[in-house]
C-alpha cells in the first residue's frame, strides 16, 4: 500500500489544531535572531542546521543525536524554523516586534549526520529564484567543509591510516557509520573541554583541536544581560551535562559508565546490560571515551564582569554549576578584554602567560601525523578576512 501524502502544518488557521499561531511563531523566530545576535544583521542566506547520527552498529544512538531534543534529531527543527522564518505572515509579526528579517532574505534549513559529516538540505523546491545561486553555493561550500572536517576526526580514529586526503577520509568516515564490525562510529563529544560563549570573532583563526562548544553572543546587543541570562539557562547545563557524562564515566568507567559496550543487549529500548541479565548500566561505554582526557568544562564568556556574576547569582541552576565548582567559568571584558574567574568569592582577575600560541599556515599542518591532544594554535588560513 503506497504512504499517504502528507503536509508539514507550521501555522494553524485557526484558534485549535496543529502548529502554532502567527504570534507564537514569530516569538520564537525572534528569540533565536535575539539569542544568537542576528536581529538587524541578516544576510541574504541564512543556514539553519540540526544534527543527528547514523551508525548500524550502536546500541547507544540516542547519545549521538541532540540533547536539547530529548536524544533525538535536530533536523525537524531547523526545517520547522526555516519554514516559520519564510511565511510572509510571520515576517510582518517580526517587524512589528522589532525583529525584522529583510525582505529578500531567505532561510533554509538543514541536517548535519555527525558521523557522515553529509548535510540534508530541506524544501529546496520552495527557495525563490533569487536565491538558488546562493543556495548552491552554500551547498557547494558545505561538501568542501565536509571533506575537511573529516579529515580532522580521521587523526583519532586509531582504523584510519595516516596520510589520507580530505576525499579519502570522507570516503573513510562513511564507510565505518556502514560498519558492522566497527565499534567506535565517531566519537561525538569526546575530548570536549571548553565552551566560549561570545562573537565568534574571539575566537576566529584560532585551532581548539574539536574540543570547544561555540554559543553565539554579542554583548554590544544585550545591554541589561537577558539575552546572555537566557543562553547560559540554556547552554551551561547541557554543555556542562556532556562533559561531566564524559568526565565520570572516563574516569570510572565501571561505576559511572557502561564498561565495554560489545557484549551490551539494548533492554526495553530503555538502556543496555551486559549479555542477557544484570543491571542497567548508566553512563558511557568505553568506546566512547577511551580518548577522552577527564576535565571539567571551561566556560568562557565575553560580557561584562558585573553583568556575568549578576546573572549566575540570580539562577539557582547556574550558580550551583558555576559557583560549585562543578563547571569553572571565565568572564572576558569586551571593553578592556581582560580576564576574571568566577568562583564561590565572586570573580578574582587572570594574568595569561605570556606569549602567543604557535602560528600554523592550516590545520592540517597542525594535525598531520599526531593522534594526542593538540594545544591551540593560530591558523593563518583562518584569520583572512577577520576584522
Amino acid at each position: 500500500m503506497p504512504r499517504p501524502r502528507t503536509a508539514l502544518t507550521a501555522l494553524r488557521e485557526g484558534p485549535a489544531g496543529p502548529g502554532l499561531c502567527v504570534d507564537e511563531a514569530a516569538e520564537r523566530v525572534a528569540r533565536v535572531l535575539e539569542d544568537v545576535g542576528l536581529v538587524g544583521r541578516v544576510g541574504r542566506l541564512v543556514a539553519v542546521i540540526g544534527h543527528g547520527s547514523t551508525t548500524v552498529n550502536n546500541p547507544h544512538a540516542s547519545a549521538y543525536d541532540c540533547g536539547a531534543c530529548g536524544g533525538r534529531r535536530g533536523g525537524p527543527n531547523a526545517r520547522l524554523f526555516a519554514r516559520l522564518a519564510n511565511d510572509p505572515r510571520v515576517r510582518a509579526a517580526l517587524a512589528a516586534r522589532g525583529a525584522a528579517l529583510p525582505a529578500d532574505a531567505w532561510v533554509v534549513g538543514g541536517a548535519h549526520d555527525t558521523t557522515t559529516d553529509a548535510v540534508t538540505w530541506f524544501d529546496l523546491d520552495l527557495v525563490p529564484d533569487a536565491r538558488r545561486a546562493d543556495v548552491d553555493d552554500l551547498a557547494a561550500l558545505v561538501e568542501r567543509a565536509r571533506a575537511l572536517t573529516a579529515h580532522e576526526r580521521c587523526r583519532r580514529f586509531a582504523t584510519a591510516p595516516p596520510g589520507l586526503t580530505p576525499a579519502e577520509a570522507l570516503a573513510h568516515v562513511e564507510a565505518r557509520a556502514l560498519d558492522l564490525a566497527e565499534p567506535r562510529p565517531e566519537y561525538n563529544h569526546g575530548t570536549n573541554a571548553v565552551c566560549v560563549v561570545g562573537r565568534r570573532a574571539l575566537t576566529r583563526g584560532l585551532f581548539l583541536d574539536r574540543r570547544a562548544f561555540l554559543a553565539s553572543y554579542d554583548a554590544s546587543t544585550d545591554p541589561t544581560g537577558e539575552v546572555l541570562s537566557r543562553l547560559l539557562r540554556a547552554a551551561l547545563p547541557v554543555c556542562a551535562g556532556i562533559n561531566l557524562e564524559y568526565y565520570f564515566s572516563t574516569v570510572d568507567n565501571e561505576r559511572y559508565g557502561c564498561g565495554t559496550k560489545l557484549p551490551h543487549n539494548v533492554a526495553g529500548l530503555l538502556g543496555v546490560m551486559n549479555g542477557h541479565q544484570g543491571d542497567l548500566r548508566p553512563g558511557l561505554p568505553w568506546q566512547t571515551v577511551d580518548i577522552h582526557e577527564p576535565v571539567r568544562l571551561l566556560t568562557i564568556v565575553e560580557a561584562a564582569p558585573a553583568t556575568l556574576l549578576e546573572v549566575v547569582r540570580g539562577d539557582a541552576a547556574l550558580a550551583a554549576l558555576a559557583l560549585g565548582g562543578w563547571v569553572q567559568v571565565a568572564c572576558v571584558d569586551p571593553a578592556s578584554g581582560a580576564t576574571h574567574v568566577l568562583g564561590p568569592g565572586g570573580l578574582t582577575p587572570f594574568t595569561p602567560p605570556p606569549g602567543a600560541p604557535p602560528a600554523v599556515p592550516g590545520s592540517s599542518d597542525w594535525t598531520a601525523g599526531r593522534r594526542e591532544h593538540l594545544a591551540p594554535a593560530l591558523v593563518a588560513a583562518g584569520l583572512e578576512g577577520a576584522c
